[in-house]
């Protein structure tokens, strides 16, 4: 892969990464659906 092709490292807020978290665990969902929608890996 040549570095044109790379993407760049997303860095999220720690407000965005509790709440994803919260999201994660409070919903009937699986974790791997949240981290989907949310565009995040699980």
């Amino acid at each position: 892969m040549n570095e044109q092709a790379k993407k760049p490292n997303k860095t999220y807020i720690s407000e965005f990464k509790e709440s994803a978290v919260k999201l994660a665990i409070e919903t009937d969902q699986a974790i791997s659906q949240t981290a989907r929608e949310l565009d995040v890996n699980v």
